[in-house]
């Protein structure tokens, strides 16, 4: 009985912060300075280690970049597609950096993620995409972002 107190407990207020995290994810409905494109591999057990690559469009040009990083929160592996919108964008020497953030998402071979990113400049970068693989995530974040062209 008291077992499933517990778990009960435990899922009502993972729940509660997967219903808050919603709004957080969410792009505000104003022009973005630019658009990103992400593809990133993660594996996690309690804390994630994450890698990828993407490309950013801004001011008509193209800008590939890599993505490494981890967080906490979250079990399993997956392969994410992202698409995403940046704001606060003024420079493309200030989207590099070091991102924090929370993102959420579950995956059983096929599901969805969101995340909201930002950076020292201020750049906030907002994810949503597809996932491949087995895994949940519902956490904080840290990636570094570096431009590679």
């Amino acid at each position: 009985m008291k077992t499933n107190f517990i778990n009960s407990a435990f899922t009502s207020i993972t729940i509660l912060l997967i219903a808050g995290c919603a709004s957080m994810t969410q792009a505000p409905s104003t022009t973005p300075s630019a658009t990103v494109r992400i593809q990133e591999w993660s594996a996690a057990y309690y804390a994630q280690a994450e890698s990828g690559k993407g490309t950013l469009y801004y001011n008509g040009g193209r800008h590939h970049f890599t993505i490494s990083g981890g967080g906490v929160g979250g079990s399993g592996a997956q392969k994410v597609s992202a698409t995403g919108k940046v704001y606060n964008l003024n420079n493309l020497s200030d989207f590099s950096g070091t991102y924090h953030g929370i993102s959420r998402g579950l995956t059983l071979i096929e599901g969805k993620m969101h995340a909201k990113l930002t950076n020292r400049n201020g750049v906030v970068m907002y994810l949503a995409g597809q996932t491949e693989g087995l895994a949940s995530s519902l956490g904080a974040q840290a990636f570094e972002v570096n431009l590679t062209n």
